[in-house]
């Protein structure tokens, strides 16, 4: 028998990164972070999770280390969970402009490393001055954090599209 982390905890590839995003005084746009605190409580091996208002610049250098990177957004123009490969922007013209493609990009300029990254985008349907999640949200929080899992584990099959949050 496996020691006890072996047995509860989810067996993922050391270099992982997980980066969550988004005002926790706005209502659904917390999604990001609440999906990363969901996988934080999943206690992957090889993975460090971040939870941040915002992106900043200063990820570069967090960015560049690992091996695989998840950025978990919400987004109100979306109803669906929504998975997509990023690549690192052409230019970093704006020195303030800090999203993920601009991130890899530093970390390129940088460091000399891009890892493998998506950007895996959760509806918002409630961006008001409050501290909760939507119900729909909160169902899509969950999916967003078994995609951003299945990335990390490398099961490429589980990054399939679905309808989640209606």
């Amino acid at each position: 028998m496996g020691s006890i982390c072996q047995r509860r905890c989810p067996v993922v590839g050391s270099g992982g990164l997980v980066i969550g995003y988004g005002s926790p005084l706005r209502g659904d746009d917390y999604a990001g972070q609440a999906a990363a605190a969901r996988l934080r409580q999943w206690r992957m091996v090889g993975v460090q999770v971040i939870a941040r208002a915002q992106l900043t610049p200063e990820l570069a250098a967090v960015i560049a280390q690992a091996r695989r990177v998840v950025f978990l957004d919400a987004a109100i123009d979306r109803t669906d969970v929504d998975v997509r490969v990023i690549e690192p922007a052409l230019t970093l013209n704006d020195s303030h402009r800090s999203d993920p493609p601009a991130l890899l990009a530093l970390a390129r300029v940088l460091y000399g490393r891009v890892p493998r990254a998506v950007l895996i985008t959760i509806p918002a349907y409630d961006t008001t001055l409050n501290l909760s999640l939507s119900p729909a949200t909160e169902r899509a929080v969950a999916h967003a954090a078994r995609l951003a899992r299945a990335f990390l584990g490398r099961r490429y099959w589980a990054l399939q599209e679905r309808a989640v949050g209606q």
